[in-house]
């Protein structure tokens, strides 16, 4: 696997467990730390997409 697969797999990984803790979250009630893992973890998954398409120029 070439390091630009590698980057991308990490980023959904860290996005679905982000997304699990959400889920969790909502369950529990505490709806200030569904906002949080849904927000950061739509950050990293933008960022790693980003990463990903641009991987030649940034390189």
């Amino acid at each position: 696997m070439e390091t630009r697969s590698a980057v991308l797999t990490l980023v959904t990984v860290v996005t679905l467990v982000m997304l699990v803790r959400a889920v969790v979250a909502v369950a529990d009630g505490d709806f200030g730390t569904v906002a949080r893992q849904v927000g950061v973890g739509g950050i990293v998954l933008a960022f790693g997409v980003a990463l990903y398409r641009n991987w030649e120029s940034v390189g």
